[in-house]
């Protein structure tokens, strides 16, 4: 700051004492080291509260009244001699004469009192210190402000009580009475004299003095108690002032050559004995009249101006607040007018000025010497609080590009100081390299390290920083080559002495490794690692410890480091350092003891102190709990759409836009910085994913892989890697979903395959090893394989070794449980079939098969999940070799067992489809489903298959199966929720194989129509764990379809499907009948379509369940109406091409599927339409980046997109432009999805399933 001309800050000859109470003033938070005693002529500011008041009177006014009453001077005109008690003439002179000693004011106070009483004396007081007559001026407001420890008065008026209550940065308690010293707390404003208007006596006489030591002797002791813990400032006393010289005697009595040093502040005219005299009773005169400036300042007003530049200068040593940083001192309100601010050397420096048109060199150049101060006097966080890193690298990103070509302009080892001042400031913000200046770096540091031995001690440290900084964004980038040489580099140049960088390079190799699952290595150096430098570190070890399940030896190493980090900070001192690193040790603690199950009561006093401390620290400028939460908090928001590099947006008037052009060009990432600065906040912590039974860290990872998974996959795989094992399967789809696959590089899939691989294999060896921590390698290798089978995909060529080892741990009885890895072990199978080349594909689905049916031995929990389980019936192979004719013969025999009898009939199933049984396999078949030790009733038992499915199986030749399908379905019994949302039922009326004869299928309507009259309407409020209205609305409404359609060519019939469809009630819906019902002339053509209109905007899982049926009956049944299928198709047209989000996969499957075995049904009017609906699709659907906005499923539309585009390809339908984007987008899709789809459709098959059907799940 510039002082103003007239303002002084010279230095007064006491100044080294100024300086002294100062800096106990503010030596320590929240009041100081230093003690102040007010007397009455700090009175005098006072601000009267009408001009004719006048001043607070002084001791000198209240002498001359009590001289005036006790020797009254003769009236005027009188003759002296003859006027009353005109002896006492010459005593009225000589007291009038003493104004100003100490002896006559006591000595006539004394007087007065015996003669008038001490009532008189109290009244006589009172009047001439009008208290309510006078307001506290401006510097008793700025002395309540400043930190003293404790303010003593001697001033009977309540100035700066009043002042105190306006205070808003202290809290005063105020002392009257000795009584009220066990209560009161400091600061406290300590009336030692008495207090207006009733805390009496005011000490004023000489009697009163003498006494004063024995009545109110706790005063005299708490004063000498202050003067000797604190520094004791007297403020507003003369040199002769009755009250200074009696307190100081008192403390120097007591004391006696123990009595520490005193300051007496004030307007002082001293002489240099009198001086001498004071410095000999340790009391050290600050003399104000010394001020160069004071026989300038108005003599009316020198006492005021004295007393507020003493107020000021110590206002002025107030210290920089450490937790404001980097943020530059903050200004003085009111301003300061008698003191200049000195340049703090403990502050951050403000942002240089700068007009953004100068060179770029000039910007770097005055941004260095700021980056080189504030580094120097930063606090110490080990993480700094979330607003200071956001604030930090705000002031850099303003500046980046000036930075940048700054640094390319200078001579090498000013750009080398330059970068290793911005890292610094990059490494404190949380900000990653690969945003800035990794390349300048890299560049740097090879152009110098073939001098590094002839740099100069301070070069040399910089740039082995720098190479840390590398070494990390090596890590965090995955570049194997960059890391092993830096890191090996530094490892040669590290000494014994600098233990920060050995933890910081250990740390990273340990980081590494755990990047690269590499169990064993990472076990391995993180028992190795013996901590040299911060003992932080101990928590980061802490840390590993517990991402390697070794959670008790985690929680005994992180108690340690919260015992040793509050044993070396540093008492009575603002060690922000310290107190950082005990806010996260409390957090992890914390987080451990939450973590042991069953102790929570037991454990919950202890967190609740944690918590506490937590609040005291964030009061002190570590928020590391608060920014814990935060971060969480943030990263669970909505991701902000990428800025693009032209914003259009609308303005009130329509057709009026506001456009904004972003010059600077458009970074994603960096509109992501909170992830990335989320995982630095992770790593620099230390915090663990998880410990015990708690996710501590498991959230901020996922929720930043969520954040980062489309601008920096690489990263956001890592991040999700470390988090998985703690997660649930929603964060899986929400995070690794199949564009995200689609959006990696193919060779980092495949070195992710290798990692995953590494990761497995140590998994499996622990849980082998039975070691503690199995539990937590059980959780790790379902996670592994689960995210192991998605990114299959997008290496393919590592599908038979990924399903090798799927298989290898199928055959271990351990991981075949669905609540173990059962299920997990499906997907990876299904998606490694899934990904794998044609050539592949038969060998593997063939082992698929050859491995183990699982045995059924109870509940789901302990139930063993088949791998074969939901395998796409499109991997059907032709092959009939000897290999398959064993598998068959094994499936079927399997059948016979009661523990693998339901898995083998699913398996069977498979092997149907695929036509793989001779008719010696199929008799062997109906016997072994047929055999009579595995009957249910007149059906077999214990499979997979609906009743009526045994229609369409082999049996043998004495078995009715007609009979006994039609004994176990057509019972008569009323139909319930359960028989009906089961789905049986449905699925055989829907079978032509299902037969019922007239009395049956009038049976089969009336059953029917009572259950839906009788039922009760659909329930407000569902179990929403059992809600089956779905299942119950969408079979019973299919169930009336089928019937209708069996009762159209029966007249008897007729009338009970019309009153059937005529009740109109829940769970009854007529959309899968329209097209029957229109046939039958039930139905208008007009409603139908509108009833299908709204059907395909309905968004709801009924509606699209119900869209199925009707479709389903438009397929397999008997045609429609001609004009009601011409508006079918042209609602179905139109909903493709606005691309309805729920109906869309469907329709594009039966338009695919109507187009390649009947074309002539679509009028090729609609063509242009579909063409249109398939070009947005396509657009909107990329594999790598489907747009943002899309609420159908993008992978499952742009399936069958390409199954209809196939088609009408074909069949010479469409826009040929259409279909050659289609074709070249299959080509080159990162995924085999669409290529898939279009040979399928090619080879004609009729049940084409998409990516993921048939899984069961």
């Amino acid at each position: 700051m510039i002082a103003n001309t007239e303002r002084t800050d010279a230095l007064l000859p006491d100044e080294p004492h100024i300086e002294r109470i100062s800096q106990a003033l503010w030596a320590r938070e929240p009041v100081g080291s230093a003690a102040l005693l007010v007397g009455a002529g700090f009175s005098r500011n006072a601000t009267p509260v009408r001009k004719s008041v006048g001043s607070m009177p002084g001791w000198n006014d209240i002498y001359l009244t009590m001289v005036d009453q006790l020797y009254p001077a003769p009236p005027i005109g009188r003759d002296e001699a003859a006027s009353p008690g005109s002896g006492h003439a010459p005593h009225r002179d000589w007291l009038l004469k003493q104004v100003g000693a100490t002896s006559a004011y006591l000595r006539v106070a004394e007087e007065f009192e015996a003669q008038f009483g001490r009532d008189a004396l109290d009244k006589l007081i009172l009047r001439h210190v009008p208290d309510r007559q006078f307001v506290p001026g401006k510097l008793h407001q700025m002395l309540v402000q400043l930190p003293w420890a404790d303010i003593m008065t001697t001033n009977w008026d309540t100035l700066l009580e009043r002042a105190a209550d306006r205070a808003e940065e202290r809290v005063y308690d105020v002392l009257r009475t000795v009584e009220e010293i066990p209560e009161a707390r400091a600061p406290r404003i300590i009336k030692l004299h008495g207090s207006f208007p009733a805390h009496r006596p005011f000490v004023f006489t000489e009697e009163d003095f003498r006494t004063y030591p024995i009545r109110s002797g706790a005063f005299v002791n708490l004063a000498q108690q202050l003067a000797m813990e604190n520094t004791l400032v007297l403020l507003g006393f003369s040199g002769d002032d009755p009250n200074f010289l009696f307190w100081s005697g008192w403390v120097r009595d007591r004391l006696g050559p123990k009595a520490p040093l005193i300051y007496l502040v004030g307007v002082l005219g001293l002489s240099a004995p009198k001086r001498k005299m004071l410095e000999s009773r340790r009391i050290q005169p600050i003399d104000l009249a010394q001020l160069p400036p004071f026989e300038s300042w108005p003599a009316s007003r020198r006492m005021e101006h004295a007393h507020q530049w003493f107020l000021e200068r110590m206002r002025e040593a107030e210290p920089y607040p450490a937790q404001r940083w980097p943020r530059p001192p903050a200004g003085f309100v009111p301003p300061l007018a008698f003191v200049t601010p000195r340049l703090d050397p403990r502050a951050p420096l403000p942002d240089p000025e700068t007009t953004g048109h100068g060179p770029a060199v000039e910007t770097l150049r005055r941004l260095v010497p700021q980056w080189r101060q504030n580094r120097s006097v930063f606090p110490g966080w080990i993480v700094p609080p979330l607003d200071t890193s956001e604030l930090l690298w705000g002031r850099i990103d303003r500046s980046i590009y000036d930075i940048i070509r700054g640094l390319r302009a200078v001579e090498e080892d000013e750009r080398l100081e330059a970068l290793f001042e911005l890292n610094w400031q990059l490494e404190t913000a949380l900000a990653p390299l690969i945003l800035t200046v990794d390349d300048i770096i890299v560049e740097l540091l090879d152009a110098m390290v073939g001098r590094y031995d002839d740099l100069d001690a301070g070069q040399a440290a910089h740039f082995r920083a720098l190479v840390a900084a590398i070494i990390r964004h090596a890590r965090e980038e995955n570049d194997a080559v960059l890391f092993t040489r830096w890191a090996d580099w530094l490892d040669t140049k590290i000494d014994d002495q600098d233990g920060v960088t050995f933890d910081r390079l250990t740390y990273e190799r340990i980081l590494w490794h755990r990047a690269e699952l590499d169990v064993d290595k990472l076990d391995e150096l993180v028992t190795a690692w013996e901590i040299r430098g911060d003992s932080f570190s101990l928590l980061r070890k802490a840390g590993l410890l517990a991402d390697l399940g070794r959670d008790s030896a985690a929680a005994d190493l992180s108690a340690q480091a919260l015992n040793l980090i509050r044993a070396q900070t540093l008492r009575g001192s603002q060690d922000i350092a310290a107190w950082s690193r005990e806010s996260f040790a409390l957090l992890f603690r914390s987080s451990v003891l939450f973590g042991e199950l069953g102790r929570w009561a037991e454990t919950k006093a202890v967190r609740d102190r944690f918590d506490l401390r937590q609040d005291q620290l964030q009061s002190r400028g570590c928020p590391g709990k608060r920014d814990f939460f935060r971060l969480i908090d943030r990263l669970a928001q909505a991701i902000p759409p990428v800025r693009e590099p032209i914003e259009r947006t609308q303005k009130f008037d329509p057709g009026t836009f506001n456009v904004t052009h972003h010059l600077s060009g458009v970074d994603p990432r960096i509109q992501r910085l909170i992830a990335y600065q989320a995982l630095r906040f992770q790593e620099e912590t230390g915090l663990p994913v998880r410990i015990g039974n708690t996710g501590v860290t498991s959230q901020i990872l996922s929720e930043a892989a969520r954040w980062l998974m489309d601008v920096a996959p690489t990263r956001a795989i890592d991040a999700f890697l470390r988090a998985a094992s703690s997660l649930s399967s929603k964060p899986f789809d929400k995070i690794l979903t199949r564009s995200a696959v689609a959006r990696m590089n193919a060779a980092e899939a495949d070195r992710l395959i290798d990692r995953l691989i590494r990761l497995i294999d140590a998994a499996r060896a622990r849980i082998a090893a039975r070691a503690p921590e199995a539990g937590f390698w059980r959780d790790r290798l379902k996670s592994t394989v689960e995210i192991a089978s998605r990114v299959i995909l997008r290496a393919p060529a590592r599908a038979p070794q990924l399903l090798k080892i799927c298989l290898s741990l199928y055959a271990d009885t351990r991981f075949t449980r669905k609540m173990a890895l059962g299920n997990e072990l499906r997907h990876l199978a299904r998606r490694s079939i899934e990904a794998a080349s044609a050539s592949d594909r038969d060998a593997m689905v063939l082992a698929l098969f050859q491995s183990a049916i699982p045995p059924n031995v109870g509940d789901y929990a302990s139930d063993a999940a088949d791998v074969v389980a939901g395998l796409s019936r499109d991997y059907a192979t032709m092959a009939t070799n000897s290999e398959w004719r064993e598998v068959v013969t094994q499936t079927v025999g399997s059948l016979t067992d009661p523990s693998t009898r339901s898995a083998a009939s699913s398996r069977i199933n498979w092997l149907l489809d695929a036509n793989l049984l001779d008719e010696d396999d199929r008799r062997l078949l109906g016997d072994a489903l047929w055999a009579p030790a595995h009957m249910d009733g007149r059906l077999p038992g214990d499979t997979v298959f609906y009743p009526s499915s045994f229609l369409l199986l082999p049996r043998p030749a004495h078995v009715d199966v007609g009979a006994a399908v039609s004994a176990a379905l057509l019972t008569r019994a009323p139909l319930t929720d359960n028989v009906v949302a089961e789905g049986a039922l449905a699925y055989a009326y829907g079978q032509k194989e299902f037969q019922l004869d007239e009395d049956g299928l009038l049976g089969e309507i009336a059953r029917l129509h009572a259950f839906v009259a009788d039922h009760a309407p659909p329930p407000e409020h569902p179990d929403i764990l059992g809600d089956d209205r779905t299942d119950i609305v969408v079979h019973s409404s299919e169930m009336a379809a089928s019937l209708a359609q069996r009762a159209e060519h029966r007249p008897s019939a007729i009338e009970p499907i019309r009153k059937l469809f005529a009740l109109d009630r829940h769970p009854l819906r007529i959309e899968p009948a329209l097209s029957i019902l229109v046939r039958m002339g039930m139905l208008e053509k007009a409603e139908a379509a509108q009833r299908l209109r709204e059907l395909l905007a309905d968004r709801s899982t009924i509606g699209s369940e119900l869209l199925g049926g009707f479709i389903g009956n438009v397929v397999d049944g008997q045609g429609c109406e001609p004009t009601f299928e011409a508006a079918m198709w042209s609602e179905i047209a139109q909903a493709i091409t606005v691309r309805r989000p729920a109906p869309l996969a469907r329709l594009l499957r039966f338009t695919a599927h109507v187009m390649r075995e009947d074309a002539g049904r679509i009028p090729a009017r609609l063509d242009e339409m579909l063409s249109v609906g398939l070009a947005l699709i396509l657009d909107e659907t990329k594999t790598e980046s489907p747009a943002r906005h899309l609420e159908y499923d993008p992978s499952l539309v742009r399936y069958f997109g390409a199954v209809l585009v196939t088609a009408m390809a074909q069949r010479h339908r469409g826009d040929p432009n259409v279909q050659s984007a289609w074709s070249d987008a299959i080509d080159t899709d990162s995924l085999p999805d669409t290529r898939r789809a279009r040979d399928k459709a090619l080879e004609g098959v009729l049940g084409i399933t998409a990516p993921g059907e048939g899984a069961g799940e």
